[in-house]
């Protein structure tokens, strides 16, 4: 049997065929190919932190989850203002994301954050954000224009990820935020070229690796290890279940 990846969903207004604006939940293709590919079942969660024992349920049926890009988190998760060029918090997707990936930590199961993910990753930790890398340095090198990815290299400094993605990997990238104050038990795995964190980790999980770039969209290529590495690590957490 492969094992169960969740997909947390987006929540916002979508258009399809004769539909207009119409709520939706909804992902990315290339997270559902890449689990594929990697050997996973992929299964999409909606964030609904309104239902009693939401992340409890959702966690019990999975054996790992890769929290998804999107939106920025909403700044009042870490105790900032917003920043004017911040994205209007989609409160429900935070609390729901946030208590998934606190569960997730509390039964160690294997989790995955990318870009948002990432970020939420150093938020669960007591980590804070940079809510606009062009204040602090060149932002084009993240992100050059909504709805178009920026190419950099990384460099991958240790941890896990060094058994993953060779250092000086180039990457696809798309945001503006990035890593304020690193959270606590959180190890530093990789960086840009402009010292921007790029990687995080968890040493002490089985599986417990953000990074903030997207390598669902190599999912044949460089990302494709990453993925490989959370099913594996899916497949032993739910041998250990049966």
């Amino acid at each position: 049997m492969r094992p169960r990846i969740g997909i947390t969903a987006y929540w916002r207004d979508a258009s399809w065929g004769p539909w207009t604006s119409m709520p939706a939940c909804l992902a990315p293709q290339a997270y559902v190919d890449s689990i594929t590919v990697a050997g996973g079942f992929p299964l999409l969660v909606p964030p609904l932190p309104e239902m009693d024992g939401f992340a409890d349920e959702t966690l019990a049926s999975l054996d790992g989850i890769v929290l998804v890009g999107g939106d920025d988190v909403g700044s009042a998760n870490y105790g900032a203002e917003p920043h004017p060029t911040a994205d209007p918090p989609n409160v429900r997707r935070d609390a729901a994301e946030l208590a998934l990936l606190r569960g997730a930590l509390d039964r160690d199961l294997p989790l995955l954050g990318i870009c948002r993910g990432f970020q939420l990753l150093n938020i669960a930790y007591g980590g804070t954000l940079e809510q606009h890398l062009d204040d602090v340095v060149d932002g084009d090198v993240h992100r050059v224009r909504l709805g178009e990815w920026s190419n950099h290299p990384v460099e991958v400094v240790g941890g896990r990820l060094a058994e993953l993605v060779p250092s000086g990997t180039e990457i696809h990238s798309h945001h503006h935020q990035g890593i304020g104050e690193v959270g606590a038990g959180l190890e530093v795995t990789a960086y840009a070229p402009d010292r921007t964190v790029e990687g995080l980790e968890d040493p002490t999980k089985a599986f417990c690796l953000g990074v903030l770039w997207h390598p669902e969209e190599a999912a044949t290529g460089s990302g494709a290890p990453v993925f490989r590495a959370l099913v594996e690590a899916a497949a032993a957490y739910a041998a250990t279940r049966r």
